[in-house]
């Protein structure tokens, strides 16, 4: 069932998928209410299961990983199948840091987060043996830089728009304070740094300084909020464009950036020519979404495909 939201409801959730670590004061000013008031809006927006988390997105590339996903479509698949297939990829192999569902084209995305080649290897060779029989087709591809932007589905006017650029820095010389901090500030940003304090029985400007340096680094690129689509009426989709040329990839890029329904552009080797993740109300308002980028890069785009994700088994956002 679709949730009612009001002007305060949209206008608070914009401003936390801009920067969920956004004080209270400071969403106060922006949306003109009390504290309290917004205190109360977020935390019914919670229960009733709109806001499911309030994540850092950290640039994994900093911590030294490098990020695969795997795209398969299975043959003769049960739904006994999809469940060991789940639990193997959850325990066996620590580098799976998402597995999504999907339907469409492909079964199921895998990404997984590698220091080496030889270890991107073990993971192959592990799924391999013990999937080979069902895998009908698979594509594998390098998966950066991603840029992702704050959803601009809860206003009218477009509004502000936050780039957040991922997965193609140089390693950064981070100790293992910061490694520790990072897992347990980046599953919830709107903890206080007193909080993680007393958890690490540091100072509060030791904590601040360290954030401050990972926000600085670009380790931790950006803010946003973890959204249940289908409770705002709404559903995601992935669309790949085949183009016959990329002279004009910048305007694609450009013409993305201020989509009010396109949130993300993914770039891959191996992968579509040009990817994009959108939020739409249902297939009709996707068609209408492709219709219009077909119109307006008609020279250029050759085909276009797109998938759904139905279920995500696993989400890390940083690595166990």
């Amino acid at each position: 069932m679709e949730a009612k939201l009001d002007k305060f409801d949209k206008k608070i959730l914009y401003e936390l998928d801009k920067d969920s670590s956004i004080s209270l004061q400071e969403l106060s000013k922006r949306i003109g209410r009390t504290k309290q008031f917004i205190h109360f809006r977020i935390k019914k927006l919670e229960s009733e299961g709109i806001i499911e988390g309030y994540n850092a997105i950290v640039d994994m590339s900093k911590l030294g990983y490098f990020t695969f996903r795997l795209y398969f479509y299975f043959q003769n698949f049960l739904n006994t199948d999809e469940k060991e297939f789940v639990d193997f990829l959850k325990k066996d192999l620590s580098q799976v840091w998402t597995i999504t569902r999907m339907h469409g084209k492909w079964d199921y995305a895998i990404f997984i987060g590698v220091k080496t080649i030889t270890e991107f290897h073990e993971v192959w060779d592990a799924i391999m043996l013990n999937y080979k029989e069902k895998i009908k087709k698979y594509n594998v591809s390098l998966y950066s830089p991603i840029f992702n932007f704050n959803r601009k589905i809860f206003l009218e006017k477009t509004g502000e728009v936050i780039q957040r650029r991922y997965g193609d820095g140089e390693k950064e010389n981070l100790d293992e304070f910061d490694i520790k901090l990072i897992h347990a500030y980046a599953v919830n940003v709107r903890q206080s740094y007193l909080e993680l304090a007393n958890k690490f029985k540091v100072s509060h400007d030791k904590i601040k300084e360290r954030i401050t340096k990972l926000e600085k680094k670009q380790v931790i690129v950006g803010y946003t909020i973890g959204l249940n689509l289908t409770k705002l009426g709404f559903q995601g989709y992935r669309v790949d464009l085949e183009l016959n040329s990329t002279k004009k990839n910048k305007e694609i890029f450009h013409y993305c950036l201020r989509h009010k329904y396109i949130y993300q552009v993914n770039k891959s080797i191996g992968g579509a020519n040009f990817e994009i993740e959108v939020i739409v109300r249902d297939l009709n308002h996707l068609n209408e979404l492709i219709e219009e980028l077909k119109n307006a890069f008609k020279d250029i785009i050759n085909d276009v495909e797109y998938f759904g994700f139905s279920t995500f088994y696993l989400l890390k956002f940083i690595p166990d």
